[in-house]
């Protein structure tokens, strides 16, 4: 009974906390939440490497499920407190259509194209990077495809549509140049060259949802990258 009752003297609490923060601090919060262990991790690894040499991350089901798992409770989390706050993911854009999954196929022939000029442009300039962590193990076949969906949906949701909800007041350029940096900081642990391209989609996919507010093309491309990405480095067993 005494659980209880606090639990529901404390809820009001939490709830008027959320309700009364600034603009600023609830972005701050919400990366923090969705964010601020895989930002620790990356510049963890980045370091390491730099310092002592390549960390090796054994993969396996349980790995990938337990990130599948912390990203939806993170999701949850931002749910509940743009509830409480007054807005919702259903604002970002988040449909699926046909015409969405046309976009999404033209989108990712650009994105290809693009990867593709920039990765020739860093061979010839001989900046083309190798890993900062090694990954060894294998994924099942199921784990790929629940990883493929959630991790898109996740990081489309979060790195673009919050980020536009939050900043499109200050203007395209820094709300595109903060979505990019983030996504870009994410990946550092994988030296330059996958961090530029990342760097590369995450302008394309800052600027395509700019200007049309649709969520679901980018998603869609992040899962073929996703899933024929893990495909291809043979982690399926």
């Amino acid at each position: 009974m005494t659980t209880l009752r606090s639990k529901k003297e404390t809820a009001p609490i939490v709830k008027s906390w959320i309700r009364n923060l600034s603009p600023a601090a609830e972005f701050w919060l919400v990366i923090a939440l969705c964010f601020g262990v895989m930002l620790f991790k990356s510049f963890d690894d980045a370091l390491f490497h730099l310092f002592v040499g390549p960390r090796r991350h054994p993969i396996t089901d349980f790995t990938f499920l337990s990130m599948g798992v912390y990203e939806l409770a993170a999701m949850a989390a931002v749910y509940w407190i743009g509830r409480i706050r007054g807005w919702s993911f259903a604002s970002f854009g988040l449909r699926v259509t046909w015409k969405g999954t046309g976009a999404g196929i033209l989108l990712l022939i650009a994105v290809e194209l693009a990867l593709a000029c920039q990765s020739t442009l860093l061979q010839l300039s001989h900046l083309s990077g190798g890993y900062a962590s090694q990954f060894s193990g294998a994924l099942t076949l199921p784990t790929i495809a629940i990883n493929s969906l959630t991790n898109p949906v996740f990081e489309e949701l979060m790195e673009v549509g919050y980020f536009v909800h939050v900043l499109k007041r200050r203007g395209m350029w820094p709300t595109i140049a903060a979505s990019v940096l983030l996504r870009t900081l994410l990946h550092v642990y994988a030296g330059f060259a996958v961090a530029s391209g990342v760097a590369l989609l995450g302008l394309i996919f800052g600027l395509t949802y700019w200007r049309w507010r649709q969520l679901w093309p980018l998603i869609f491309v992040h899962m073929m990258f996703d899933f024929f990405g893990l495909l291809q480095q043979n982690h399926i067993r």
